[in-house]
């Protein structure tokens, strides 16, 4: 596990779990009681509970998944519970899943297998008393810090994105695409939505960060050209899979081209494993979303 201070008390903290090759990015905020942002799976709680000790972080005071998908906030339930005094902030179509995840466990099942609490952890409710609905836009103040909470549907139509005024952070998930060389976007079956995310991408470049908070990955500071070039390669990748999608390309070949296109611009850090989920997620989400459109 490593930990980093990236912004003034700010802390980012790799939290792997075995067996997957994915890289998850939990970010910590010493500020009043603590904020933590992207609990990750459940399997991840130890070495967030390392990192806590690490930053000299005893409790929390918020718990803030940018979505619900299981690699965001899977352990949200878990570490919940861990923490008695800590609240939950979701989006107003997530919220009723943190609070009964009954469908949302039998979506993870579909997505990640029937054993998946084998390797990430299981996936339990949080008491809907501790779950906070913010408005789009509202600012949550926590010590000396004010984070702004925002809409940021496209990867999901449940995604918030965590605007720190104080540092010009940006706790983004998936929303500006993929922490890569390029920016590559990120699209995931079967509710990504181009025009959402697009639109999205335009209202966070209007904020002006001052660095990028990726869920996988690091963070970046040069937040304006990332969020342009993230754009472009939205567009870019819609255009490759609809033009192999109406002449009729194999699965495998749509895979080549897309893996062509972006091989280039992966980590050295990411292994084989995350590299296929990327894959998998671009060509599912955008046929489905082209395929909804009457595009393909």
């Amino acid at each position: 596990m490593q930990i980093e201070e990236v912004a003034e008390k700010t802390y980012r903290l790799e939290t792997p779990v075995p067996g997957t090759g994915l890289i998850f990015s939990v970010y910590l905020i010493d500020s009043d009681r603590g904020v933590l942002i992207e609990p990750g799976p459940s399997a991840a709680i130890p070495s967030i509970r390392e990192g806590m000790k690490q930053a000299g972080m005893k409790e929390l005071s918020w718990i803030i998944p940018t979505h619900i998908h299981m690699d965001h906030g899977g352990g949200t339930g878990t570490l919940a519970e861990a923490f008695p005094q800590a609240r939950v902030i979701a989006h107003p179509l997530s919220a009723r899943h943190i609070i009964d995840p009954a469908r949302l466990i039998q979506s993870t099942r579909m997505t990640y297998g029937e054993d998946f609490e084998t390797i990430y952890g299981p996936i339990i409710p949080v008491p809907e008393s501790r779950v906070k609905v913010p408005d789009d836009g509202e600012t949550i103040s926590v010590g000396d810090r004010e984070l702004q909470i925002i809409y940021a549907p496209g990867h999901a139509p449940h995604h918030i994105a965590i605007f720190d005024q104080k540092t010009g952070g940006l706790f983004c998930g998936e929303a500006l695409g993929m922490e890569t060389a390029d920016p590559l976007p990120a699209a995931a079956a079967p509710s990504f939505n181009m025009e959402d995310c697009l639109e999205t991408m335009r209202r966070l470049k209007s904020l002006h960060p001052k660095l990028l908070c990726y869920s996988h990955g690091g963070v970046k500071l040069n937040p304006e050209t990332r969020i342009s070039q993230v754009m472009k390669n939205t567009l870019f990748y819609n255009e490759l899979i609809l033009e192999s999608l109406n002449n009729d390309e194999s699965a495998h070949e749509i895979s080549r081209k897309v893996i062509e296109h972006a091989c280039d611009q992966f980590p050295p850090e990411w292994e084989e494993d995350m590299i296929r989920v990327w894959q998998t997620g671009i060509i599912d989400g955008y046929t489905i979303y082209l395929k909804n459109k009457g595009l393909a």
